[in-house]
Protein backbone atom coordinates (compact mmCIF):
# COMPACT_ATOMS: atom_id res chain seq x y z
CA UNK A 1 0.00 0.00 0.00
CA UNK A 2 1.28 3.63 -0.76
CA UNK A 3 1.03 6.10 1.25
CA UNK A 4 0.96 9.65 0.45
CA UNK A 5 3.06 12.10 1.07
CA UNK A 6 0.96 13.75 4.03
CA UNK A 7 0.51 9.87 5.92
CA UNK A 8 4.60 9.43 5.23
CA UNK A 9 5.37 12.37 7.32
CA UNK A 10 2.79 12.13 9.63
CA UNK A 11 3.73 8.17 9.84
CA UNK A 12 7.54 9.78 10.45
CA UNK A 13 6.24 11.98 12.89
CA UNK A 14 4.85 9.52 14.95
CA UNK A 15 8.29 7.32 14.91
CA UNK A 16 10.35 10.64 15.85
CA UNK A 17 8.37 10.78 18.53
CA UNK A 18 7.83 7.43 19.80
CA UNK A 19 11.82 7.65 19.56
CA UNK A 20 12.17 10.66 21.31
CA UNK A 21 10.48 9.30 24.16
CA UNK A 22 11.84 6.08 24.61
CA UNK A 23 15.52 8.18 25.01
CA UNK A 24 13.13 10.23 27.66
CA UNK A 25 12.72 7.56 29.33
CA UNK A 26 16.42 5.59 29.15
CA UNK A 27 17.46 9.13 30.39
CA UNK A 28 14.93 8.94 33.17
CA UNK A 29 15.68 5.29 34.08
CA UNK A 30 19.51 6.06 33.75
CA UNK A 31 19.27 8.88 36.19
CA UNK A 32 17.11 6.66 38.82
CA UNK A 33 19.53 3.66 38.60
CA UNK A 34 21.95 6.35 40.06
CA UNK A 35 20.39 7.51 42.59
CA UNK A 36 19.63 3.98 43.39
CA UNK A 37 23.34 2.98 42.53
CA UNK A 38 24.65 6.05 44.78
CA UNK A 39 22.26 4.79 48.00
CA UNK A 40 24.21 1.42 47.77
CA UNK A 41 27.43 2.91 47.94
CA UNK A 42 26.19 4.88 51.08
CA UNK A 43 24.54 2.03 52.37
CA UNK A 44 27.30 -0.08 51.82
CA UNK A 45 29.91 2.30 53.09
CA UNK A 46 27.50 2.97 55.91
CA UNK A 47 27.92 -0.77 56.95
CA UNK A 48 31.10 -1.04 56.71
CA UNK A 49 31.71 1.65 59.30
CA UNK A 50 28.65 0.06 61.58
CA UNK A 51 30.84 -3.64 61.09
CA UNK A 52 34.08 -1.37 62.00
CA UNK A 53 32.47 -0.16 65.30
CA UNK A 54 30.78 -3.19 66.04
CA UNK A 55 33.95 -5.12 65.83
CA UNK A 56 35.84 -2.31 68.34
CA UNK A 57 32.28 -2.92 70.43
CA UNK A 58 33.02 -6.12 70.72
CA UNK A 59 36.74 -6.38 71.08
CA UNK A 60 37.40 -3.61 73.46
CA UNK A 61 35.35 -4.88 76.50
CA UNK A 62 36.21 -8.62 75.68
CA UNK A 63 40.54 -7.47 76.00
CA UNK A 64 39.42 -5.55 79.13
CA UNK A 65 37.71 -8.59 80.52
CA UNK A 66 40.86 -11.27 79.94
CA UNK A 67 43.13 -8.63 81.45
CA UNK A 68 41.68 -7.38 83.99
CA UNK A 69 41.29 -11.18 85.60
CA UNK A 70 44.59 -12.27 83.96
CA UNK A 71 46.22 -9.46 86.45
CA UNK A 72 43.89 -11.41 89.51
CA UNK A 73 45.22 -14.45 88.86
CA UNK A 74 48.65 -13.64 87.93
CA UNK A 75 49.98 -11.65 90.35
CA UNK A 76 50.21 -12.11 94.15
CA UNK A 77 49.81 -10.22 96.99
CA UNK A 78 47.15 -8.09 95.62
CA UNK A 79 45.41 -6.17 98.12
CA UNK A 80 41.66 -6.74 98.64
CA UNK A 81 40.66 -2.80 97.78
CA UNK A 82 42.66 -3.71 94.37
CA UNK A 83 40.96 -6.79 93.63
CA UNK A 84 37.53 -5.35 94.48
CA UNK A 85 38.43 -2.84 92.17
CA UNK A 86 39.86 -4.89 89.25
CA UNK A 87 36.58 -7.06 89.73
CA UNK A 88 34.20 -3.94 89.59
CA UNK A 89 35.71 -2.87 86.32
CA UNK A 90 35.10 -6.70 84.98
CA UNK A 91 31.58 -6.41 85.86
CA UNK A 92 31.37 -3.07 83.82
CA UNK A 93 33.01 -4.43 80.80
CA UNK A 94 30.74 -7.57 81.03
CA UNK A 95 27.62 -5.58 81.29
CA UNK A 96 28.65 -3.69 78.97
CA UNK A 97 29.50 -6.56 76.29
CA UNK A 98 25.98 -8.12 77.63
CA UNK A 99 24.28 -5.08 76.58
CA UNK A 100 25.64 -4.56 72.96
CA UNK A 101 25.67 -8.28 72.24
CA UNK A 102 22.00 -8.63 72.87
CA UNK A 103 21.29 -5.32 70.94
CA UNK A 104 23.14 -7.40 67.90
CA UNK A 105 20.98 -10.45 68.05
CA UNK A 106 17.92 -8.09 69.23
CA UNK A 107 18.58 -6.74 65.03
CA UNK A 108 19.44 -9.95 63.40
CA UNK A 109 16.03 -11.30 65.27
CA UNK A 110 14.47 -8.24 63.70
CA UNK A 111 15.99 -8.21 60.13
CA UNK A 112 15.13 -12.07 59.76
CA UNK A 113 11.50 -10.86 60.38
CA UNK A 114 11.33 -13.08 63.14
CA UNK A 115 10.78 -10.57 65.77
CA UNK A 116 6.84 -11.11 67.30
CA UNK A 117 4.73 -9.55 69.85
CA UNK A 118 4.31 -11.82 72.88
CA UNK A 119 1.63 -10.49 75.20
CA UNK A 120 1.35 -11.07 78.96
CA UNK A 121 0.88 -9.28 82.02
CA UNK A 122 4.23 -7.04 83.13
CA UNK A 123 4.59 -5.28 86.14
CA UNK A 124 5.28 -2.27 85.14
CA UNK A 125 7.11 -0.28 87.97
CA UNK A 126 9.07 -3.49 88.69
CA UNK A 127 10.49 -3.88 85.37
CA UNK A 128 11.58 -0.35 84.95
CA UNK A 129 12.82 0.06 88.48
CA UNK A 130 15.03 -3.75 87.33
CA UNK A 131 16.32 -1.98 84.61
CA UNK A 132 17.51 1.11 86.77
CA UNK A 133 19.37 -0.94 89.20
CA UNK A 134 20.90 -3.10 86.54
CA UNK A 135 22.37 0.49 85.70
CA UNK A 136 23.62 1.49 88.97
CA UNK A 137 27.12 1.27 88.01
CA UNK A 138 26.75 3.79 85.57
CA UNK A 139 24.98 6.29 87.08
CA UNK A 140 27.52 6.32 90.18
CA UNK A 141 29.96 6.57 87.79
CA UNK A 142 28.76 9.48 85.88
CA UNK A 143 27.31 11.06 89.05
CA UNK A 144 23.55 10.74 87.45
CA UNK A 145 20.38 10.08 89.91
CA UNK A 146 17.50 8.48 87.95
CA UNK A 147 14.68 9.68 89.52
CA UNK A 148 11.21 7.45 88.27
CA UNK A 149 7.99 9.41 88.58
CA UNK A 150 4.10 7.51 88.77
CA UNK A 151 1.70 9.69 87.89
CA UNK A 152 -0.89 7.22 87.11
CA UNK A 153 -2.16 7.00 90.44
CA UNK A 154 -1.68 3.58 90.81
CA UNK A 155 0.54 1.71 93.42
CA UNK A 156 0.67 -1.09 91.55
CA UNK A 157 0.39 -0.55 87.16
CA UNK A 158 -0.05 -4.43 85.86
CA UNK A 159 -0.23 -3.79 81.90
CA UNK A 160 -0.39 -5.74 79.08
CA UNK A 161 2.22 -5.61 76.21
CA UNK A 162 5.66 -7.81 75.42
CA UNK A 163 8.14 -8.07 78.70
CA UNK A 164 10.67 -8.73 77.00
CA UNK A 165 10.72 -5.87 73.80
CA UNK A 166 8.91 -3.20 76.33
CA UNK A 167 12.61 -4.01 78.79
CA UNK A 168 14.44 -3.97 75.64
CA UNK A 169 12.98 -0.71 74.62
CA UNK A 170 13.40 0.86 78.30
CA UNK A 171 16.88 -0.13 78.24
CA UNK A 172 18.32 1.37 74.75
CA UNK A 173 16.27 4.69 75.99
CA UNK A 174 17.60 4.54 79.46
CA UNK A 175 21.38 3.71 78.08
CA UNK A 176 20.31 6.88 75.64
CA UNK A 177 19.54 9.10 78.04
CA UNK A 178 22.50 8.55 80.39
CA UNK A 179 24.78 8.03 78.08
CA UNK A 180 24.42 12.13 76.78
CA UNK A 181 23.15 13.37 79.94
CA UNK A 182 26.84 15.09 79.82
CA UNK A 183 27.28 17.68 82.90
CA UNK A 184 24.12 16.71 83.76
CA UNK A 185 23.03 15.66 87.24
CA UNK A 186 19.81 13.57 86.51
CA UNK A 187 17.14 11.74 84.40
CA UNK A 188 13.96 11.86 84.96
CA UNK A 189 11.54 8.71 83.66
CA UNK A 190 8.10 9.07 83.89
CA UNK A 191 4.98 6.58 83.92
CA UNK A 192 1.45 7.75 83.02
CA UNK A 193 -1.60 7.34 80.74
CA UNK A 194 -2.51 9.05 77.74
CA UNK A 195 -5.60 8.99 75.51
CA UNK A 196 -5.78 5.35 76.83
CA UNK A 197 -1.63 4.22 76.24
CA UNK A 198 0.39 4.06 78.53
CA UNK A 199 3.36 6.36 78.32
CA UNK A 200 7.09 6.45 79.65
CA UNK A 201 9.25 9.26 79.28
CA UNK A 202 12.98 9.73 79.64
CA UNK A 203 13.84 13.31 80.03
CA UNK A 204 17.99 14.07 80.64
CA UNK A 205 18.99 17.24 80.82
CA UNK A 206 22.36 16.70 78.60
CA UNK A 207 23.54 17.73 75.29
CA UNK A 208 20.79 17.55 73.34
CA UNK A 209 20.40 16.85 69.48
CA UNK A 210 20.21 19.47 66.95
CA UNK A 211 16.83 19.84 64.60
CA UNK A 212 19.10 18.67 61.72
CA UNK A 213 19.79 15.26 63.39
CA UNK A 214 16.44 14.54 64.51
CA UNK A 215 15.28 12.99 61.44
CA UNK A 216 17.53 10.58 61.63
CA UNK A 217 18.25 9.13 64.44
CA UNK A 218 16.10 6.18 64.63
CA UNK A 219 17.92 5.06 61.29
CA UNK A 220 19.42 2.27 60.87
CA UNK A 221 23.56 2.24 61.74
CA UNK A 222 23.31 6.27 62.32
CA UNK A 223 25.56 7.56 65.17
CA UNK A 224 24.72 11.21 66.36
CA UNK A 225 28.80 11.18 66.11
CA UNK A 226 31.45 9.22 63.98
CA UNK A 227 35.00 8.83 63.42
CA UNK A 228 37.79 8.75 65.61
CA UNK A 229 37.17 11.60 67.13
CA UNK A 230 33.74 10.79 68.60
CA UNK A 231 33.05 11.07 72.37
CA UNK A 232 29.72 8.16 72.59
CA UNK A 233 29.98 5.01 72.53
CA UNK A 234 27.53 2.25 71.09
CA UNK A 235 27.62 1.23 67.41
CA UNK A 236 24.34 3.08 66.53
CA UNK A 237 21.34 0.56 66.95
CA UNK A 238 19.71 1.43 70.40
CA UNK A 239 17.32 3.50 68.54
CA UNK A 240 16.94 2.11 65.19
CA UNK A 241 15.93 -1.26 67.39
CA UNK A 242 13.66 0.58 69.42
CA UNK A 243 11.58 2.20 66.64
CA UNK A 244 11.48 -1.53 65.53
CA UNK A 245 9.80 -2.92 68.70
CA UNK A 246 7.95 0.19 69.01
CA UNK A 247 6.49 -0.95 65.79
CA UNK A 248 5.82 -4.60 66.46
CA UNK A 249 3.88 -3.60 69.72
CA UNK A 250 2.05 -0.73 67.31
CA UNK A 251 3.01 1.58 69.39
CA UNK A 252 4.57 5.11 68.76
CA UNK A 253 7.41 7.33 69.67
CA UNK A 254 7.95 10.79 69.75
CA UNK A 255 11.02 12.97 70.46
CA UNK A 256 11.24 16.51 71.57
CA UNK A 257 14.92 17.77 71.68
CA UNK A 258 16.96 21.54 71.69
CA UNK A 259 20.40 21.16 71.42
CA UNK A 260 22.61 21.88 74.39
CA UNK A 261 19.40 21.26 76.50
CA UNK A 262 18.80 17.57 76.29
CA UNK A 263 15.93 15.51 74.99
CA UNK A 264 12.93 13.44 75.94
CA UNK A 265 11.85 10.24 74.40
CA UNK A 266 8.16 9.73 75.16
CA UNK A 267 6.97 6.02 73.66
CA UNK A 268 2.70 5.62 73.72
CA UNK A 269 2.01 1.56 73.83
CA UNK A 270 -1.68 0.97 73.46
CA UNK A 271 -3.87 -0.94 75.90
CA UNK A 272 -3.84 -4.88 74.31
CA UNK A 273 -6.95 -7.05 74.69
CA UNK A 274 -6.68 -9.63 77.09
CA UNK A 275 -7.67 -12.60 74.47
CA UNK A 276 -4.19 -11.81 73.00
CA UNK A 277 -1.97 -12.76 75.99
CA UNK A 278 0.20 -15.44 75.25
CA UNK A 279 1.74 -15.64 78.58
CA UNK A 280 0.33 -14.67 82.13
CA UNK A 281 3.62 -14.52 84.59
CA UNK A 282 3.51 -11.48 85.49
CA UNK A 283 7.03 -10.77 84.16
CA UNK A 284 9.20 -8.25 84.04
Amino acid sequence: MKLSDKELLDELKTRFERNAQTVEDQSRLMTQLQIVNHKLEKSEHVKSQFLSNIKNEVNNPLASILGLSHNIFSFKNLTPEKIASSAELIYMEAFNLDFQMANIFMAAEIEAGEAFPNYMHVDIYQLIQHTIDSFAHLTKKKNITIELQNKTELQELIFVTDSEKLQRIVQNLLSNAIEYSQGAEKVIIIISFENEHLKISFQDFGIGISSEQLPTIFDRFRQLETGTTKTHGGHGLGLSIVKALIDILNANIDVQSNLGEGSCFSVYIPKTDDSQIISDDFSS
